[in-house]
């Protein structure tokens, strides 16, 4: 027996499961946050850096949630973008799962 998948259909279901396996999220403690403009700043931040897919930072949690492509960045590379080095007063840590 013969079935018919369209290409499409097909296409898209293999490369959702890629993107699952290249595709990871990164929790980060961040300090220095007091307000929504922080938060605006460190996302701007972080989406602009190689490798990073998207980010949602929480002023209440202190926290952040990037996904990247584990492909083109490793997770310790965040705590090297600019917007958490000097002369910044923001500072990041991986937290675990």
């Amino acid at each position: 027996m013969r079935l018919k998948v369209k290409k499409n259909i097909l296409y898209n279901l293999l490369n959702s499961h890629q993107y699952d396996i290249m595709n990871q999220e990164v929790k980060l403690r961040i300090y220095g946050m007091t307000c929504e403009d922080c938060v605006a700043t460190i996302t701007r931040g972080l989406k602009e850096q190689p490798g990073v897919l998207d980010v949602n930072v929480s002023l209440k949690n202190g926290t952040g949630i990037v996904k990247v492509n584990s492909d083109e960045i490793n997770p310790k590379e965040l705590l090297k973008n600019k917007v958490f080095v000097k002369p910044s007063h923001y500072k990041a840590t991986l937290l675990e799962d």
